[in-house]
Order: C-alpha cells, then structure tokens, then sequence
C-alpha cells in the first residue's frame, strides 16, 4: 500500500494481507523466523495475517531478512538486527476489518534513526469501538471535530511515543491544524495523518 521516507525517520511501511492468504505452511514458516519468540503455527488466521503484514513493512524498509522482533515487558517492540538490538527506534500498529467469510489485516510500521521513541497508530474509519469509547479517552472538543478515528489515532500515536505514564483524555490533546488537514498537534510536537480509503493512519513526533 504505502512505503515512503518522512522526515526524521528511515521510513514508514504500510501493508495488507487477506486473511485467505496466510494458510500456507511456507508464511507460518516466515512469520516464525520474525516472532521467534512466538508460538505462530497455534494463533488465528486473523493474527497470523496481521503479523505477516508486519513482516512485509519491516522487511521493505530494511531491504534484508536477518531481523527479528522481540517485546519489552510493557510490550513495546523491539527490533534485532543480525541477532543484535538494533539502533534503530520502531513503532508498530496492526488491525483486522473482519468480512463475512474472512478479513484483511492492515499494518503500519515506522523506523527511526534520529528519534529515541516513535509511534505510529493505524485504525479503521469504520471500527464501532471508537465510537464507544470516546467519551472515555476523548475531551468534548475533539468529539466535536467529528473526526473520531483521526483523534484515536494520533492518540495511539502519542502514547506510543511518549507514555505510557500519559492518560489519554487529560494528557494526550489533539489540535487539528486549520491550514492542513493531515497535520495535527499535540504535547507540543506535529503528527502527521493520512487517510486513504478504509483505514486512517497517525505517526509522530516530528
């Protein structure tokens, strides 16, 4: 879908993978390789075709397959090059719009090589659960926007970023720039939005 450098960072990924796709012994295999510490042949079809859309956007932008990922205890990514921790700082989102008979997993993935911590959120313009909690996480005037899943995003994007000692409706305040819709700011830096059709993408700080 989306591969593209942006500034401050060595680049920004996005993928999608049909559910239908990921069956074969051949991509369990590859998703294995990446998620060592995985069980992947146990997971869903679901999970398996998100992770494998990982794989893609982290294997683009590097242009080599000697990487891995691990996770801290608080679950952030952690990135392996040539089985050494990498210098690089990574963020990743994934989600699943599920279809009747099967789905399409999307994932995002951000690299950086001048910022310590990134983020990047990807979220579905039509996912209800946004709906749902936006009251919760969300202040009246971003409610007010109309522009739910941009706000949930950049939120995501921001905790990501800079929390997690951040509650996402008294700390995290997302300013949508007047000038350009596909800026927005917020604990005193820029994040950027993209829309494309189904989903909406936010990833910062720059």
């Amino acid at each position: 879908m989306l591969t593209m450098k942006h500034h401050k960072t060595i680049g920004l990924a996005v993928r999608q993978v049909n559910i239908d796709e990921v069956g074969s012994e051949a991509i369990v295999k590859i998703v294995s390789k990446h998620y060592p510490k995985r069980d992947i042949p146990h997971l869903s079809s679901g999970k398996i075709a998100e992770l494998y859309a990982v794989v893609q956007c982290i294997s683009d932008l590097l242009r080599e397959d000697n990487w891995h990922l691990q996770h801290a205890q608080s679950g952030a990514p952690l990135l392996f090059e040539n089985e050494k921790r990498s210098v690089l700082s990574i963020s990743i989102s994934h989600t699943i719009e599920k279809m009747a008979e099967s789905g399409i997993a999307y994932a995002a993935v951000i690299l950086s090589r001048e910022v310590e911590k990134i983020g990047v959120d990807i979220v579905l313009k039509a996912d209800l659960r946004i709906k749902r909690i936006a009251h919760r996480v969300m202040r009246d005037e971003e409610i007010e926007t109309g522009r739910l899943a941009e706000v949930w995003a950049c939120k995501e994007a921001m905790y990501k970023a800079l929390g997690p000692l951040l509650d996402f409706k008294e700390d995290l305040k997302v300013d949508f720039d007047n000038k350009n819709k596909d800026l927005a700011q917020g604990l005193g830096y820029n994040w950027k939005i993209y829309c494309e059709d189904k989903i909406v993408l936010a990833l910062g700080p720059f």
